[in-house]
Formats: structure tokens, C-alpha cells, sequence
């Protein structure tokens, strides 16, 4: 009689652990799809940005360093006071273009870890039935 006591008890405690931990599980999953596609949607818009900053850059400082060979004439002047502007206004876009991107990166790492431990609280679970499982199955007690 002890021993079925007690064997029921461990059921009971597996069972509790199981339910525990798929609740645990379902918690972590709640919101990730959102939460990875609005993190994959950023990541792509603001690396599509970083290269458009970064081409125009390029483009501009070699742009600048053609009009420096022999010295600005007044005539480029203008060329070249309008592509410094738009080289410091791609450097400043660039700035806050990497540390968007940073931040979609750092939520799509965040999101694999929560997918991460919502899978191992889930083997736990699905363990902890395996458990309760087969100590019924070991006494011959009835499964409901």
C-alpha cells in the first residue's frame, strides 16, 4: 500500500511538473511570430538603408576628393559645398541606420533564445508525461 502511496504521489508530481512546464512553454511562444516578423521586416528595411548611405558616401567622397585634385575652382564651388552637405546628411542617416539594424538584430537573437527555451521546457514537459506514464504502466494501474 506504500508503495502505490507513493508511486502515486511521483505520478502526481510528474503531472504537475508537466502541466507547469507546458504552460511554461506556451508563455515563452506567445507573440514570437509577431514578434520575429516585425524584427525581420526592420532588419531588412534598415540594411536596405545602411547600403543606400553607405553607396552614397562612397560616392560622394570620391566625388569630393575629384573636385580637391588641382583645388575648387569658384566655378565647383557650389558642386562641392552640395556634396559635402549630402555626404554629412548620409553619414548622419548611416549612424542611425546601423544602430536601427543593430536593434532588429539584437530582437531576432532575443526571439531564438525565447524559441530556445520554449523548446526545452517542452521536452520537460513532454519527459515528465513519459515519467508519470510509465509508472502506471510499471503497477498496472488503469490510465483515465
Amino acid at each position: 500500500m506504500s508503495d502505490s502511496v507513493d508511486e502515486l504521489i511521483l505520478k502526481m508530481q510528474h503531472l504537475e511538473a508537466q502541466a507547469r512546464n507546458t504552460l511554461e512553454s506556451k508563455a515563452l511562444q506567445v507573440g514570437l511570430d509577431r514578434l520575429k516578423s516585425a524584427a525581420q521586416k526592420l532588419a531588412w528595411s534598415t540594411a536596405k538603408e545602411v547600403h543606400e548611405c553607405e553607396t552614397i558616401e562612397a560616392d560622394g567622397d570620391r566625388r569630393l576628393e575629384e573636385l580637391r585634385v588641382g583645388g575648387v575652382t569658384s566655378e565647383e564651388a557650389p558642386e562641392f559645398l552640395a556634396v559635402k552637405r549630402k555626404v554629412d546628411e548620409a553619414k548622419k542617416r548611416l549612424v542611425k541606420a546601423r544602430a536601427q539594424l543593430n536593434f532588429a538584430l539584437d530582437q531576432m537573437t532575443e526571439v531564438e533564445r525565447r524559441e530556445y527555451e520554449a523548446f526545452h521546457a517542452e521536452v520537460r514537459a513532454e519527459t515528465h508525461g513519459a515519467l508519470a506514464d510509465d509508472l502506471t504502466e510499471d503497477k498496472g494501474i488503469p490510465q483515465p
